[in-house]
């Protein structure tokens, strides 16, 4: 089972299907100089040993970059588009990068259009980002590749903060009763990023056939959802970030301020953090621009097992539940952000 971005959170839009594949000649295939075995023009690395392939003009137009899944556990490559400057670009040629990324074209000059960097692919190796990054500054984007090792979704996640308090200094977090207190000084806070959370999950229970041939029989189907508005915090210094989720907040550092209603009082804070913090950017945008990342950056979904329930003597069901987030997506994007302004502060020396 398979759920894209319209089963969680929104229409997708339309999706560009796939070229035709061409056959080549033998003059055409070029050889691995490392296993010696034949490999079509239109490839990076090698298909056997994975070894860089030799380019020569005459294939060097013919290159494409393995457009296939990257999982989440893999480390890769992404080919980010940063915000444009200057005139807007010939929609003819946005339309044939657009068709060499497999992208759909109007997709793509929305991306042009968002303003914020956005993640044009996501692919395994930095041979095949910097292919894409040639291909995109050749049209005159402004393209840089950030490593996953650079967001470091796995290895850094999130410092999940469950209080706050202020004072005229900085801020000090908790992320549990009793825990060693985190403190940030508000000249140190440069970047807010708010969005939401949404998980689904499907579950699934099949009644077990023995009839040879005979397909399994949904005994019962059941769909669970949730969503959650969260607040990534990043320091000039830190490069994992605090998450503050709405629902699961003691807003007592509120004060008097403080309300009956978890979301008024998430947007109490969140006003507080902003005025506090007046040197940070705040970004609001993720709602707005998701299913652009989508294409990169898909929905997490894994499937879960749950093994045999009887549904009575002699008879036995099997149960699966498929788990749904655009978790990693939104922390993939708050990465993103802090680490382009990350390299702004770097290029201009600060």
């Amino acid at each position: 089972m398979h759920f894209d971005e319209k089963d969680l959170l929104a229409p997708d839009g339309e999706v560009t299907p796939p070229r035709e594949s061409r056959g080549f000649a033998v003059n055409e295939m070029v050889a691995c100089e490392t296993c010696l075995r034949a490999n079509p023009p239109t490839r990076v690395l090698c298909l056997y040993c994975a070894t860089p392939l030799a380019v020569s003009a005459e294939n060097v137009d013919l290159r494409r970059p393995a457009l296939r899944r990257i999982e989440e556990w893999e480390g890769g490559y992404n080919v980010v588009l940063l915000p444009r400057e200057g005139a807007v670009k010939p929609a003819s040629e946005l339309t044939d990068a657009a068709e060499w990324l497999r992208l759909d074209a109007a997709r793509l000059g929305e991306m042009c259009d968002a303003g914020c960097p956005l993640p044009l692919a996501r692919v395994a190796t930095s041979e095949e980002a910097a292919l894409i990054k040639e291909k995109f500054e050749g049209i005159g984007l402004r393209i840089v590749i950030i490593s996953d090792d650079e967001l470091a979704i796995e290895a850094d996640p999130p410092k999940r903060i469950r209080k706050l308090e202020f004072d005229q200094e900085g801020l000090t977090g908790w992320i549990s009763a009793g825990s060693e207190a985190h403190c940030i000084e508000w000249y140190d806070v440069t970047l807010l990023v708010r969005g939401r959370i949404f998980k689904k999950e499907f579950e699934v229970e099949e009644r077990r056939v023995i009839k040879p041939g005979a397909r399994k029989e949904i005994a019962e189907a059941r769909a669970l959802s949730d969503d959650e508005a969260v607040l990534d915090l990043y320091a000039a210094h830190a490069a994992s970030g605090w998450r503050i989720s709405a629902e699961n907040f003691d807003y007592s550092g509120l004060g008097a301020r403080k309300a009956l209603l978890a979301r008024d009082n998430f947007i109490t804070l969140v006003e507080t953090l902003r005025t506090r913090a007046q040197a940070a950017a705040f970004d609001d945008e993720y709602i707005k621009v998701r299913h652009l990342l989508a294409a990169a950056w898909p929905l997490a979904e894994h499937v879960e097992s749950r093994g045999l329930r009887r549904e009575h003597p002699g008879k036995f069901n099997t149960e699966a539940v498929t788990h749904v987030s655009n978790e990693p997506q939104f922390t993939r994007y708050g990465r993103l952000l802090n680490q382009c302004w990350r390299l702004r502060r770097g290029e201009s020396g600060e």
